[in-house]
This record gives C-alpha cells, structure tokens and sequence, in this order.
C-alpha cells in the first residue's frame, strides 16, 4: 500500500506497522485514515500480519523497505494532527545525530473515563507536548522515525523478546552515539486497555514477557523512565535493585490513591512469577 510514489522513485519515508491480524478491532482502519490525512504524502506502507514477536514483524518490513525513513506505528495508535510525519522527518534530517524521533503519546478524545483515570497514573501512556526537540526515554514505537541507515546500522529489532523492544533499541541507539527524542507537535493517541480486566491482562503478559526476557536474554533487562527529561535516566540496574524497589513502587501507588496502577503492579508481580517458573522458549511465538 503506497502514498504518491512511482515504480521509479523511491518513496521517502517507509511506514511500518506490525499488527496480528491487520483490523485489531478497527483500529487499523482508524490508523490508515490517520495516515491518509498527513501532509507528508511520500511514503509506502509495509502492514505486517500474523508475525510474531513484534521485532521479527518489524524487522520483516525494515527489509522491504525503500524509504530513506522509517515510521513505526502501534497497530492500534492514531495520528493526532496532518503533520506528525512531517515533524519527524524534518527533524532526522536537519540533525543527523538523532537515531530515533518520537511522538509524544497520549489518550485520544474519545477515550472512556476509566482510560483517562489510568493514563494519570502511567506517565508513559500521558506524555506532554514538547515544545522543543527532548532527550527523553519517552519515544517509543508507538510512533516514532528512524533513519533506515541508523536502524540498519545498530542491527534492527530484536527478534528473541516477548517484551522491552523499546528499552533495547533505545539502549543500543545511545550506545552507538545517536539521540533518543521527542518532536514538538507531533502527537499520537494510544489508548489504554479500556477496562479493569484488560488493563490487569496487559500488565499480567508485560510481567510474563519481563519474566523471559530476564530467564533467556537476562542482556537485555532495561529500566524504562517515568519522567520527560532523561539526562538523569540509568538505562541499567540491578535485579536486586529493581527486587527490593517494587513493594516501595505498590506501597506508594496505594499511599497515593493511585488504585489502578497499584493492581497493575500485581497483576504485572503475578505475570512475572508466572513467566518464571512457567516461561520455556517456544512463548516466543506468543509475543503479539
């Protein structure tokens, strides 16, 4: 599926979404008109169905691909305005030292009143708008750019992870001295689970997947940041660090109010030992 290109010119930006079955409910639908409505027309669309885990999708697309740019998008994310593609691109290209460019996500307008108390309480899900070009862990591959010579050069995704391609890649991005950032006025809406039970579902398979990744690729456990600055961010800490924090994160949630994202912890300490005890190589499959 392609914007305004030609058999002869290579588009310029090439758009990857990995999906399981390329509708998820109509959000895909949702997602392509977003697409279809931006100012940057130049692109070509890589719709990856059915392949699991996300990376191996992702990577499958990245290889197919002819644009000098590539645009990752959540399968269930929506452009918030005509000129998301166009503030990222510009940015990869006024500064080659940035090897990835986010989107700032939050809720969309329509979302229900128990995804806007839980996007309140994850930061990461309720991103501000940046006024100016911001290291911050906070790009994800919700939507986010990336120079198809960088994403080539660090080694594309990782296809042995169930969970935590966004720490890994952004872990490797810095590794190899370029930028993680976010873009002013460039915004995409990604909802949370839009009620308890999937919301606890989600975090159940996050700690599920944090689990397999810390039994079989215990190299590629990374923290991820809950602030927009990441100039104090360590990308690294230890497991008996990490171990000896979460009853401090439940005790504080609870101390707090913050009700939903005290389950959430459980649900995710629960998929964790689950994962642990349970998890065996093949679960790869299941990553999406």
């Amino acid at each position: 599926m392609n914007g305004e290109d030609s058999d002869v010119t290579k588009p310029k930006v090439s758009v990857i979404i990995p999906s399981r079955d390329g509708y998820r409910n109509g959000a895909v639908p949702r997602l392509l008109e977003s697409v279809t409505r931006q100012t940057l027309t130049d692109y070509e669309i890589h719709l990856v169905k059915g392949v699991s885990p996300q990376g191996k999708a992702i990577n499958q697309a990245a290889a197919a691909a002819r644009g000098e740019a590539l645009i990752i998008l959540d399968d269930d994310s929506c452009l918030a305005n005509e000129k998301v593609f166009d503030q990222l691109v510009s940015a990869l290209e006024k500064d080659p030292t940035i090897g990835m460019a986010g989107a700032s996500i939050q809720m969309p307008p329509d979302a229900n009143p128990f995804q806007r108390r839980a996007a309140k309480q994850f930061p990461r899900f309720n991103m501000p708008e940046v006024s100016e070009i911001t290291d911050s862990d906070f790009a994800c591959h919700g939507c986010c750019a990336i120079p198809r010579r960088v994403f080539q050069e660090v080694g594309g995704e990782r296809e042995d992870l169930i969970r935590g391609l966004d720490p890994d890649l952004r872990v490797r991005l810095r590794s190899a001295g370029y930028r993680v950032v976010l873009i002013p006025n460039a915004v995409a809406y990604h909802p949370l689970p839009e009620n308890w039970r999937a919301l606890l579902r989600m975090f159940f398979r996050n700690g599920f997947g944090s689990a397999y990744a810390r039994k079989f690729h215990p190299d590629s456990v990374y923290e991820t940041h809950e602030r927009l600055d990441a100039t104090s961010f360590r990308s690294r800490r230890s497991f008996f660090f990490r171990l000896v924090r979460f009853p401090f994160r439940l005790m504080t949630a609870l101390l707090q109010g913050q009700l939903i994202r005290f389950a959430a912890y459980t649900a995710y300490a629960c998929g964790y030992l689950w994962g642990w005890f349970q998890a065996t190589p093949s679960a790869l499959g299941e990553g999406r």
